[in-house]
């Protein structure tokens, strides 16, 4: 439109036509100024949401980080559990083993009392048989008959 203006014989150019192109050049300028307005809201508006997500990504690193310190911590009292339960464990089976040990020396201590009872009977029943006047008699036999063999 600029430049293509039709001259009016006696100078000057048609002003309707002129007014018709500073109308049509006013409008594109308003909708270039709302383009410009919305495309500022726009850009706001993404800036906005970087914003956020810059935020909700600090936040979810955040609360990432707490829950693994969390699971971390949890672990480690559930190692110090499992330990302390192990080595509970470990004491009561050796407690026990001792008490067998105990059990086991006690029968040996037994058995030993027992066998010593049995040869002390043993011996004071072969003693009490040697003084016995059937066995001296039997002696003096076995004697007389062993000088008369001779």
């Amino acid at each position: 439109m600029e430049g293509n203006f039709k001259k009016k014989t006696f100078g000057g150019y048609d002003t309707e036509e002129v007014d018709l192109a500073f109308i049509s050049l006013n409008k594109k300028i308003e909708d270039q100024a709302q383009q410009i307005a919305t495309l500022k809201e726009e850009l706001q508006q993404v800036k906005e949401d970087k914003a956020m997500l810059i935020n909700q990504t600090a936040i979810t690193k955040q609360a990432n980080e707490e829950i693994a310190r969390l699971a971390i911590k949890e672990a480690s009292s559930l190692i110090d559990k499992a330990k302390k339960n192990a080595n509970m464990i470990l004491k009561e089976s050796m407690d026990y083993v001792k008490g067998l040990d105990r059990e086991v020396n006690g029968f040996k201590d037994s058995a030993i009392d027992f066998r010593a009872q049995v040869e002390k009977m043993s011996k004071d029943l072969l003693e009490t048989i040697d003084k016995s006047e059937i066995f001296s008699l039997i002696k003096e036999e076995n004697t007389k008959k062993e000088t008369e063999d001779n």
